[in-house]
């Protein structure tokens, strides 16, 4: 096993020489094989998805770029938690040319709208937009903002502030794929605070205010459902009531990178002691409590796991167990009933470890988000695995050879942001007391 700072280094390295594309935008998904974006025309004639309102030219224009938020976010975080490990010019360096590549595609995407912020598939301007992909670039931007020069920090705070706005003045509601979508109210408070924080208007506390007074807001739990909710929805397929009334047991996707994602539309509020904060710490210990079991002893996160109605019992799922033909308007791999693991979805969950620490005490979380960076190397970076090549039908093969940028940025993310905070040496109160001084410029 190579060591994790040998490791870092190889990934930093596969990040320069495969993920960056010509605007400093970390990808989304390579081919495996060729550790590139893949070729147009590669799926021709499969069936793959079918959303109305579709804006890419080639199906591998969206692999290549649906996370780019996301990924982007991502990696400047960690070059920035690299630099203050290190005092690595070379981290800040590459942190630097990210930013450009966030404030590039946010420059583009105003010829939408003001605050729009697109998915910009095959590196051009698109009409699509997803929440998370804001939430990752503002804990980007959030982390650069603290080494960045005058007029970067101000460029970082417009951003921050416009795209907040966008959202507000949409009253969370933007179409996804061309359809209506009101987006899930519990994910934007940490918008308006971002955006309080970093301005100082009144308009965002106001905002963060009308959020924190909605019953659901303060319920719901971003980006994850408890299991009770997850149980509670059933499937409307025929083939799902035979699936759980000839087994007794009903089918989940477990999906523990949510609590990245989740924890994400927490951290801020914690970090800059918004009100509510017990609140907040409550909705942390529950995306960990409901997430750390889905983690294999390889590394991989579990994706797909079974419930049993008689007993209560959750195992994975450990073979495929039925696969209808297809489904409408979404992907055709979410209605697999089959053995899914994810290396991407594990390091996503680590890096939430890793941070979580600061806040919500809890050793186990972090000896798990260590024995994921261990373990999951760069033949594991997939961000769907097909464990014994039996799991996807013959359309879906494609599937297993996915090679996740997510994954990358993340890994680096949770190795350099541990390595700053000292966490793998010093006890969890050490860590915060280092990782206070450390956030300071």
């Amino acid at each position: 096993m190579k060591h994790l700072h040998e490791r870092a280094k190889e990934f930093e390295s596969i990040v320069d020489s495969c993920l960056i594309d010509e605007h400093g935008l970390l990808m989304s998904l390579l081919n495996i094989e060729t550790m590139k974006p893949f070729s147009r025309g590669y799926f021709e004639g499969m069936n793959i998805l079918s959303y109305p309102g579709k804006n890419w030219d080639d199906f591998s224009d969206f692999l290549s770029h649906e996370n780019v938020g996301m990924c982007s976010g991502a990696f400047l975080a960690a070059m920035i938690w690299k630099y203050r490990a290190t005092k690595n010019q070379e981290a800040l360096k590459k942190a630097r040319r990210t930013f450009r590549g966030i404030k590039w595609l946010f420059d583009i995407s105003q010829e939408i709208d003001d605050g729009f912020y697109c998915k910009c598939y095959g590196g051009k301007l698109s009409n699509q937009i997803s929440s998370d992909q804001y939430i990752y670039t503002f804990a980007g931007l959030n982390e650069f903002m603290v080494f960045a020069g005058h007029e970067e920090r101000s460029q970082c705070v417009e951003m921050i502030e416009k795209m907040a706005r966008f959202w507000i003045r949409k009253n969370y509601s933007y179409p996804y794929y061309g359809k209506p979508l009101n987006w899930p109210l519990e994910r934007f408070p940490v918008f308006a605070w971002f955006a309080y924080h970093h301005t100082g208007k009144q308009e965002f506390l106001d905002e963060f205010n009308r959020l924190c007074a909605i019953p659901e807001v303060m319920k719901k739990i971003p980006f994850g459902s408890t299991l009770e909710d997850m149980l509670a929805t059933l499937r409307t397929r025929e083939i799902y009531h035979d699936f759980e009334k000839n087994t007794q047991v009903r089918h989940f996707l477990s999906m523990p990178e949510t609590m990245q994602s989740g924890f994400l539309s927490l951290e801020a509020m914690l970090e800059y002691h918004a009100p509510h904060r017990d609140v907040w710490l409550k909705k942390t210990r529950k995306l960990l409590e409901r997430n750390i079991s889905f983690i294999a002893d390889d590394g991989y996160a579990m994706c797909s796991s079974l419930y049993n109605l008689e007993n209560g019992t959750i195992s994975e799922v450990r073979e495929r167990m039925c696969c209808p033909e297809e489904i409408s308007e979404n992907w055709k791999f979410w209605s697999l009933v089959c053995c899914l693991r994810s290396g991407m979805q594990a390091v996503m969950f680590a890096r939430a470890c890793v941070a979580m620490q600061r806040y919500v005490t809890d050793t186990k979380a972090l000896a798990t988000a260590m024995h994921i960076l261990k373990n999951i190397s760069h033949n594991k970076m997939h961000w769907f695995v097909d464990i014994d090549g039996k799991q996807f039908p013959d359309d879906l093969k494609w599937m297993d050879k996915l090679y996740s940028g997510d994954a990358v940025a993340h890994w680096l993310w949770a190795y350099w942001q541990a390595k700053a905070t000292q966490s793998l040496y010093f006890s969890s109160t050490e860590s915060r007391t280092k990782n206070e001084t450390l956030r300071k410029p």
